[in-house]
């Protein structure tokens, strides 16, 4: 189900760059650098910097379109980054280290773990729009390929496939149906030249497992980045098959929505849920912050239907 609110949606997107191997140079050019700036330069090349936040190792506040988010991203490679809210509350993701590898930030913002893995550097990135990036470098042939970042997510807070490749994150819209309150976008994989590179999630519990498809032509180091976002304030409240049954019928789901047959400029809720219902359908609400009543009026004119991959994984 398509329930993006960019959640940008990187909650909580991919990334993946994989290319010929960078060559070391020091800030001068020459080929004495570190392996953080090795790992840097590879990073930057495959995200760019222009929508990378600095500072976000001591917490970094902005201000988004969301409300005051604070995105914090960790000293160490065993640290979680996190994207808050400015009601509290906040999602939580787990690089993939094998070791609490210390982070070194450059100049732009991005905070690189060098060689926490086997044959892998690990990154941290806030970005812009108030998410987060958590990049993965494989740096050869023998790294694996497939990652998994572990996600903490607000009580009652759960993952619901967009129908494009990421995961909205939801909670409950008063009792009945969901409220997206953020996003992982979908991934995206590309090498060194520039080629695309097959990658895609799945979901094992509350762990988003990345899996990136390297093959004979894939040239190293490749890089992948979930991104996301979280503390949507408005948006979209979806209900499902049951609820929109519900209220074809008349019958009342949650109270923030008026009474079902009200009629306004010649429709109904009713109506509308019945269209859906018939169809095969489900019923969808633009809301307002804190859920708060809707007219007849407003309920009508923020109607509308959702289903195929707008629904995925909650039309059911």
């Amino acid at each position: 189900m398509k329930l993006k609110n960019s959640i940008h949606a990187a909650l909580l997107t991919t990334a993946l760059i994989s290319g010929t191997v960078v060559p070391a140079f020091a800030a001068d050019g020459g080929p004495a650098a570190s392996a953080a700036d090795r790992a840097v330069a590879t990073v930057q090349k495959a995200t760019g910097t222009t929508d990378v936040a600095p500072d976000s190792t001591r917490g970094k506040v902005l201000a988004t379109d969301r409300g005051l988010v604070t995105v914090t991203t960790p000293v160490s490679a065993e640290g979680r980054v996190t994207v808050a809210a400015s009601d509290g509350s906040a999602v939580t993701m787990a690089l993939p280290a094998a070791v609490n590898a210390t982070g070194t930030t450059s100049a732009a913002g991005t905070t690189v773990y060098p060689n926490a893995a086997a044959h892998t550097d690990l990154a941290t990135q806030a970005t812009v729009d108030g998410g987060a990036r958590a990049l993965v470098t494989l740096k050869n042939a023998d790294a694996p390929t497939t990652q998994r970042f572990d996600l903490g997510l607000p009580d009652g807070a759960t993952l619901i496939a967009d129908g494009a490749g990421g995961y909205d994150i939801v909670t409950s819209a008063g009792g009945a149906g969901v409220v997206v309150r953020g996003h992982i976008d979908a991934p995206w994989a590309k090498d060194a030249n520039g080629k695309a590179v097959s990658t895609s999630y799945s979901l094992d519990g509350n762990t988003l497992v990345q899996t990136i498809r390297t093959g004979p032509d894939t040239a190293f180091p490749v890089v992948a980045d979930p991104h996301y976002t979280w503390g949507i304030i408005s948006g979209t409240v979806y209900f499902n098959k049951n609820e929109t049954k519900v209220l074809a019928l008349g019958g009342t789901v949650v109270g923030w929505l008026p009474h079902p047959a009200a009629i306004v400029g010649g429709r109904s809720l009713m109506g509308i849920a019945g269209y859906a219902a018939a169809t095969g359908q489900c019923i969808k609400f633009k809301v307002n912050p804190a859920l708060a009543p809707l007219s007849p009026a407003a309920a009508v004119a923020g109607s509308g239907t959702y289903s195929g991959s707008a629904g995925d994984g909650y039309c059911k």
